[in-house]
């Protein structure tokens, strides 16, 4: 017995040395791991630059799966179950995943919630950036204060100062934007800016030029036509022909109306036209025919009715 137990006390010792230098690659992950998600180098391209700033705010994981991308980084780790916020700057990104939940809170109240496959860049204001920007969503709802601006899918501006906001992508190139609040609210879309009402809500085509604000030149100026507005620039001869608009570039010359650009170089000319008759000369609708009844029947005089 004794013999048998000097040969297995060796044998332990040399086991537990040989097993020793694994422990170094023991899986420490409390249980569960994190769902995973795509990483900072999946990201759709993003035209503008995302500089770390001085404003600051706070990620919450709200469900699985949600990566965070500090200011300055290139790459980001999952939100984990355990530690489900993290502190952000701005120049911070927030990836959210199909099914993940994921919120954006500032110290001023402001906020953003994100449910489902969302990727969102944290502003900076004080450089003149929108308090945060879409580079994709599926669905959110935005809580601002007064001063805030949130940049939409496509590069259209959100101004207010309450909420809920509601944007939902309805389709790949759509999407809703729904005004919850009970104040309006403002959208710089192109070249236009609308104002939604407590309860209206409107559909923006995300285009592949973009739908940034965009400041007219310098020159610009509208010339109305018959039911529509053309904004120009540049050297032109107008010339109208009924309900058309006609405009003849005597040099280089930018024309915009009804949906669309043109360039004009010397001597070269564009026509617009409504597709309807303004509402004034639409001719009247014909009278109806009489019809063959009976004649009325002579009133009876006095002298008759005797």
């Amino acid at each position: 017995m004794k013999l048998a137990l000097r040969f297995r006390l060796p044998a332990l010792s040399l086991g537990l040395a040989l097993l020793a230098p694994s422990c170094f690659w023991l899986n420490t992950q409390r249980w569960p791991a994190p769902m995973e998600g795509p990483t900072g180098d999946e990201l759709p391209p993003d035209p503008h630059p995302h500089l770390p700033g001085p404003e600051e705010a706070t990620v919450f994981r709200h469900a699985d799966p949600v990566q965070f991308r500090p200011a300055g980084a290139l790459a980001g780790y999952p939100l984990v179950f355990f530690d489900k916020k993290a502190r952000a700057t701005a120049g911070a990104c927030v990836i959210v995943s199909a099914g993940g939940r994921a919120e954006v809170l500032w110290p001023s109240g402001s906020s953003v919630v994100m449910f489902g496959q969302a990727v969102g860049w944290i502003g900076s204001p004080g450089r003149g950036e929108p308090l945060f920007e879409f580079q994709d969503v599926d669905r959110a709802s935005i809580e601002m204060k007064a001063g805030d601006n949130v940049r939409l899918l496509g590069g259209a501006l959100l101004f207010g100062d309450s909420g809920p906001y509601l944007i939902e992508r309805s389709r790949a190139d759509i999407v809703v934007l729904k005004n919850q609040s009970k104040s309006p609210v403002t959208l710089a879309f192109r070249d236009e800016v609308y104002e939604l009402a407590p309860g209206q809500e409107v559909d923006l085509p995300v285009v592949s030029t973009g739908t940034a604000p965009e400041e007219p030149p310098a020159d610009a100026r509208l010339l109305a036509g018959r039911g529509f507005q053309v904004e120009v620039s540049g050297e032109l001869a107008r010339g109208d022909d009924g309900h058309a608009l006609r405009l003849q570039a005597n040099g280089p010359a930018t024309l915009d109306g009804l949906g669309v650009r043109v360039r004009l170089q010397a001597g070269e000319s564009a026509t617009f036209k409504s597709l309807g008759e303004p509402r004034d000369e639409v001719p009247e609708a014909p009278a109806e025919p009489p019809t063959d009844g009976p004649a009325d029947e002579p009133t009876p005089t006095d002298g008759e009715r005797r």
